[in-house]
């Protein structure tokens, strides 16, 4: 596999841990592909995704018109969060209780194959009031190199604690087809060394982590594989703390 190089924003470190909660079908899809499969950012749920589409520019005439921005309508992308272990994430992205939490490391990213015109963003959060601020932020700061609005979003989404991968499609337009309208886009990775640590879901049936445990072995997933010990009813174990009863007169 060649190595590319991604920008990452300076407020990312190279060795910094990045996670991300998926689906059991999302992760057998990245083994057995053996890819990272990005969406086109316009398809992602959040109607709010990079709002500068919905500002509308004013004409001469004082009309306001809303425009496409071809940046927007050509990038994909994949979010990853520093959030370890995280009950919100999982509620979030488990609903069956067998999703899965991937490990990797920052500088990993530089290892996916084919990248081109890719950014690495911590995501920046903003509210109504201080938007323009924000956006002046994130457009002052070289290292986010073209992720502009697509590296915002609103605070109700902070509890997330998000960076996102994404990659603009105009770098490919002589390899891949339709970089306008294709939705999805698999980059080549090495699962075995892009990978950490595995986590399942800390509500999972026992039998499902064993199976799983079992497929990634069959798959020389060799990293740390386990359950989640975050619902785990090991407090003293781990505080030491005792409680003791006194005679009061």
């Amino acid at each position: 596999m060649n190595k590319h190089k991604v920008m990452i924003s300076n407020n990312i470190k190279e060795n910094d841990h990045l996670f991300r909660y998926i689906s059991l079908a999302q992760f057998i899809s990245l083994i057995e592909n053996r890819k990272l499969f990005l969406r086109k950012i316009k398809l992602w749920d959040d109607p709010w995704e990079a709002p500068d589409d919905q500002i509308p520019i004013i004409r001469e005439d004082g009309k306001p018109i809303k425009t496409e921005s071809l940046i927007v309508a050509s990038t994909v992308g994949q979010c990853w969060t520093y959030e370890k272990n995280s009950d919100a994430m999982w509620r979030i992205y488990s609903n069956d209780k067998q999703g899965i939490m991937i490990e990797t490391i920052a500088s990993n990213f530089e290892l996916i194959d084919n990248l081109r015109q890719a950014s690495l963003s911590k995501v920046v959060y903003y509210n109504k009031s201080n938007f323009i601020d924000k956006r002046r932020e994130v457009a002052n700061n070289l290292s986010y190199k073209f992720a502009g609005d697509m590296a915002l979003k609103r605070d109700a989404f902070k509890h997330e604690n998000e960076v996102r991968l994404l990659v603009c499609l105009q770098a490919y337009e002589n390899e891949i087809e339709n970089i306008w309208d294709i939705p999805v886009v698999g980059f080549t990775i090495e699962p075995e060394i892009f990978i950490k640590s595995i986590t399942f879901d800390p509500r999972a049936d026992e039998w499902f982590v064993e199976t799983m445990k079992k497929y990634c072995r069959s798959k020389k997933l060799n990293c740390p594989t386990e359950k989640s010990a975050l619902y785990k009813k090991d407090f003293y174990e781990t505080t030491n703390i005792v409680r003791k009863y006194e005679v009061v007169t």
